[in-house]
């Protein structure tokens, strides 16, 4: 039987992995295929990717607001 902390990392490791796949959905979908440094999205750490959507969201606010 798996212990708790077992059970505990097994979870993280979902969550990441949901998560890595919800921003790089919500990247493509703005367009963005690389980061800034010409790496694909599926290549990079999730805490690239947080900063790559930052970046990506504070570009089109931007954009909106020169409008």
């Amino acid at each position: 039987m798996p212990s708790l902390e077992e059970i505990n990392r097994g979870l993280r490791e979902t969550e990441v992995r949901a998560r890595r796949a919800f921003l790089i959905n919500q990247l493509k979908n703005m367009g963005v295929e690389y980061t800034k440094d010409g790496r694909r999205l599926e290549e990079c750490s999730l805490y690239t990717l947080e900063w790559t959507h930052i970046e990506a969201k504070n570009e089109a606010a931007r954009a909106y607001g020169e409008e």
